[in-house]
Order: C-alpha cells, then structure tokens, then sequence
C-alpha cells in the first residue's frame, strides 16, 4: 500500500496523516495546550505564554458528518528550548477551554516566510 501524499490534503486526510507529515518536516516533539494561555513544551518541560512559542504551520481538520472531529493541528517551535513539535487543539463548540485560550492567543509567524520547504500539507505563507 503506497503511504499518503502529504502534499495534497484532501477530504480523506486523517490526523495520522498530518502529524507523519508535520514530523517528517521535522516537528517532532510535542507541546500542550494549558488554560489561560498556556503552552506545555515537552521537550524541555517548560509552561509558556503562548507568545513564547512561534506557530510555524496550522492545519484545520474537520470530520465530514461530526462538528466534534474539528481539530486544528499546529506546528509550534518552543522559545525556551527550540525544540520544533506539534500540538493538537479542538476547536469550536466541543473546544476545551485551555485548547480556546491557546488557539486564541497564539501568535501567527506563517507570514514571515519561515516556514520548512517540506511544510506539510501544501501550506503556504499567508
């Protein structure tokens, strides 16, 4: 079986999918969402100000039928450690609070042209 295209994203695009691609580009560390803002780095066991992690690439994920399948995966690099992961938030109605507190004070660096040649899916600076 040929492995997914992660160049493509289409509306079979699973959430395996997005975290292979975003690890295979090199985010392979994994950061959390806290309430008020606040993100875990695991790598380094740092509870950031969401302004301290840099948002490389965002990925929103939406189930075809169900409104709690809507997730947006994020590419974050830590500002203590540097270590370069992913995090998982909800969004929407099913949102936990602390997944809305971070989503919502993150700062977007997609702009600055930074992002990994290999940025998976297709995601380009806005």
């Amino acid at each position: 079986m040929a492995k997914p295209d992660h160049t493509a994203p289409s509306d079979n695009t699973t959430l395996v999918d997005v975290l292979e691609g975003y690890t295979e580009a090199g985010f392979a560390s994994s950061f959390a969402a806290e309430e008020d803002g606040i993100v875990h780095c695991d790598s380094c066991g740092s509870d950031l100000d969401s302004s301290r992690v840099v948002m490389r690439s965002l990925r929103r994920l939406e189930g075809a039928s169900d409104p709690d399948d809507m997730m947006a995966v994020v590419a974050l690099e830590c500002g203590v450690c540097g270590a370069a992961g992913t995090m998982v938030l909800g969004y929407g109605p099913s949102a936990t609070a602390a997944d809305s507190d971070v989503l919502r004070t993150l700062r977007d660096h997609r702009d600055e042209g930074e992002l990994p040649a290999d940025s998976p899916p297709s995601e380009t600076p806005d």
